[in-house]
């Protein structure tokens, strides 16, 4: 790499982000006057040396903390946070032990996000009041509001809605990047529209709003000819980045494959069919422009102008933003007869993005993507380098140019988006390298069909569905390919939270792979240094051996995770959504065990068949190992039971059934007491129990301390306890049924008399 001097905007774009971190934010609005200085004054300071470049790099460590957002993303409660405190402000009542119903009025800002069910839409509220009532004057109350997909508006259309508005706690990791997000977007209250009272009283009429009209008008239509589901579903994504199709099983296997990039346009399709279109120009400009014109020039600049339009056609999300800055420098280069630069680009489009949109410094898919270009940048020659190839000119050469090189690019950016992934979803797939070097060019394909399929239905609608046949056949294929290789072994790894010790070092092995290339014994030694330093963050004491309890919070519903201490994990329950809701063990559970550092169960049980208790564990079981299952004996059946059974079946996890008198057992230092269900003739179930009295009630006891957990008994079950003469003696009750006044009876809480008693139940729950 040159020295910084000779690539200074890649030192002031990382001084730029560097201060967008920094904790104090003075007003935005100050900063914004400087920041068309600080684009022009570089140009003048190239040959400066290093002293003014030092200068420079401060200005813009300061630019960064005057235009970063709000640095504070605690929740403070409903009652106290800015929801409240902008809807006391306008005399509105605030949301406290229930959420505030109010009429809204306001501006769409940003494309809303759609989904297959509902959309979400950023909404500057102008005014607002209680229904009935007269307006009152909102200032800054921005709401990020749900509603149907059918009814999402359009980039600035004003909507009037009927909307319950609430601050809810970030609970899960899923909830806590929201909470960030929405705060440093000045997104106050979370609301949602009530019975479909919603309607535009203004429609936009700008170019976003007509860009935005087309995108959905080309999706529809392609849902509409494509009959099969996934080429109904993909198509719309790959050719205006339209995924309210793609169903979660879908998205699932995408994810689990390591192919989820190949569903967001992103920087590769953008790549491709900006460049392609640059490539196409230039032979044509070759065959009959080529004796008179300069053709590099010319094509350069008449593929110049789709960069911004394709990112703007496709959402404008920041790894397509990062990507149309790239291929307009490359385009720029080309024009002015110069060599580009890849590190020059990446920050540029770095300072581009953060400077129009700086809280999407802080966003997953921001970090990614830019961190993926500096693996392909920093690690690729190390690891061309590394990877031995065929001589040159040779037929295998030929034959696996494409593939190494396939593999070299997926390789780098896995290993530096690795860290981010275990940061922001705390999961990794082992398969990754395969599906990406398999599925890639089929994607690149279809990504090729689709643009052209959406270039046709705009200019030549004739050649629309046929362009659009052959779209839905690569895409076919490629679901195909996502659901072989999300079903391998491996596919879904869960990595705990790295702690600062363990991410320092896997950044020096990074490090060290990138300066191999230039100097392999520094690199060496970099390795093996931060190789020492992983294995002793690794191998530190751990804190005294103590039992842990965690409460879960996964909504209405239980889900207690006993960590032993042997260092094993027991869960008792998963949770689960009510009535029909999908399994949440990908969003809610999952990685609420992986930042706790547990990937693997001593057991689990499963205290009965309701939703809100077994929900996930279908998923739990296909994710994560699990030594045993614990059990009443209840046939695993039906609609909840007859999934748990077959992935047990599936991965061959023992079964193990319990009843009142069954035996106590000792696991990693802690001893678990069955007193419930009662067990008749020996069929460790009371078949005239309902599903909650029939609950599976632990007594867990560790030295001097006893915790309760019983399930959701209710009075018949809570009578049964009492009458089995067991000792129900606890320092910490798990309150049964969730505290429902059909359970803790007086005699109950009389024979347990609890130090403590924990609630579990979700957020505004309708019980």
């Amino acid at each position: 790499m040159r020295p910084a001097v000779d690539r200074p905007l890649l030192l002031l774009a990382l001084a730029f982000g560097a201060g967008l971190l920094l904790p104090h934010h003075p007003p935005t609005a100050v900063a914004r006057g400087f920041l068309p200085l600080l684009a022009v004054v570089p140009l003048v300071a190239v040959r400066g040396g290093i002293l003014p470049l030092a200068v420079l790099a401060a200005l813009y460590l300061g630019a960064g903390a005057l235009v970063g957002p709000a640095a504070d993303a605690a929740w403070s409660g409903a009652e106290a946070g800015p929801c409240a405190r902008h809807l006391r402000e306008a005399e509105l009542p605030p949301p406290g032990t229930t959420t505030s119903h109010l009429e809204l009025e306001g501006r769409v800002r940003g494309n809303p996000a759609i989904g297959s069910e509902w959309a979400r839409v950023r909404l500057e509220v102008e005014k607002a009041r209680i229904p009935g009532q007269d307006w009152r004057a909102t200032r800054g109350l921005r709401v990020e509001l749900g509603l149907p997909s059918a009814l999402a508006p359009l980039p600035g259309d004003r909507l009037r809605a009927f909307a319950k508005l609430d601050d809810p706690p970030p609970s899960t990791p899923r909830a806590r990047r929201d909470l960030a997000e929405r705060r440093r977007q000045g997104v106050a209250c979370v609301g949602r529209v009530e019975a479909d009272r919603v309607g535009v009283v203004d429609e936009a009429t700008g170019w976003w709003a007509a860009i935005e009209r087309a995108r959905r008008d080309l999706a529809r239509r392609a849902r509409a000819a494509l009959a099969a589901p996934d080429a109904a579903a993909l198509v719309p994504a790959l050719m205006v980045g339209d995924r309210s199709g793609v169903q979660p099983k879908l998205r699932d296997a995408f994810a689990d494959s390591g192919l989820a990039h190949v569903l967001s346009v992103s920087g590769l399709h953008l790549s491709l069919c900006v460049l392609g279109l640059y490539r196409i120009l230039l032979a044509l400009f070759r065959w009959t422009l080529g004796a008179w014109i300069d053709i590099h020039r010319w094509a350069a600049l008449a593929a110049l102008p789709f960069a911004p339009l394709y990112a703007a056609f496709t959402g404008a999300q920041p790894p397509v933003l990062r990507a149309a800055v790239g291929a307009a420098l490359f385009l720029l280069a080309q024009a002015l007869a110069r060599q580009s630069d890849g590190w020059t680009s990446l920050a540029v489009a770095f300072l581009g993005v953060v400077a129009f949109d700086p809280p999407s410094l802080f966003t997953a898919s921001f970090q990614l993507s830019f961190a993926a270009c500096a693996g392909l940048l920093g690690l690729g020659p190390s690891l061309r380098k590394l990877i031995p190839r065929p001589p040159r000119g040779t037929t295998s050469a030929r034959i696996l140019g494409h593939l190494l090189g396939a593999l070299e690019a997926t390789l780098a950016a896995t290993l530096a988006t690795l860290p981010l992934l275990a940061l922001h979803f705390q999961r990794v797939s082992l398969t990754s390298l395969p599906a990406n070097v398999v599925a890639v060019p089929i994607a690149l394909a279809a990504t090729a069909l689709a643009a052209l399929a959406g270039a046709a239905g705009l200019i030549a609608p004739i050649a629309f569905e046929p362009l659009l046949f052959l779209a839905g056949k690569a895409t076919e294929l490629l679901a195909a390919l996502a659901r072989f290789f999300a079903a391998l072994p491996g596919a879904r790894l869960f990595l705990p939270l790295p702690s600062l010790g363990v991410g320092a070092a896997f950044l020096g092995l990074l490090l060290a792979l990138a300066l191999y290339a230039r100097r392999p014994r520094a690199a060496l030694a970099m390795a093996l240094a931060s190789s020492l330093a992983l294995g002793a963050a690794w191998l530190a004491p751990r804190p005294d051996p103590v039992l842990r309890i965690d409460f879960l919070p996964v909504g209405q519903g239980d889900a207690t995770l006993l960590r032993l201490p042997s260092g094993e994990a027991v869960l008792v329950d998963t949770g689960g959504g009510l009535r029909d809701a999908p399994d949440r063990a990908d969003l809610d559970l999952l990685p609420l065990l992986a930042e706790r550092g547990v990937g693997r169960l001593r057991a689990l049980v499963i205290s009965h068949l309701h939703p809100d208790h077994v929900g996930s564990a279908p998923g739990l079981l296909s994710r994560i190992p699990v030594d045993e299952v614990w059990f009443t004996g209840r046939a695993l059946e039906g609609r909840l039971g007859a999934p748990i059974a077959e992935a047990i079946a599936t991965r061959g996890i023992p079964l193990r059934r319990f009843a009142a008198g069954s035996p106590a057992i000792e696991v990693g230092g802690v001893v678990f007491e069955f007193l419930g269900p009662p067990d008749v003739g020996g069929a460790k179930d009371e078949p005239l129990f309902g599903d909650n009295d029939a609950s599976l009630v632990l007594r867990v006891r560790h030295d001097a301390i006893a915790v309760l957990l019983p399930g959701d008994v209710e009075a018949e079950g809570e009578r049964a306890l009492l009458e089995s003469g067991a000792d129900l003696r606890a320092h910490l009750l798990k309150a049964p049924h969730h505290g429902s006044r059909t359970s803790s009876s007086e005699a109950f809480l009389d024979a347990v008399r609890p130090d403590h008693a924990i609630f579990c139940v979700g957020w505004r729950n309708a019980f």
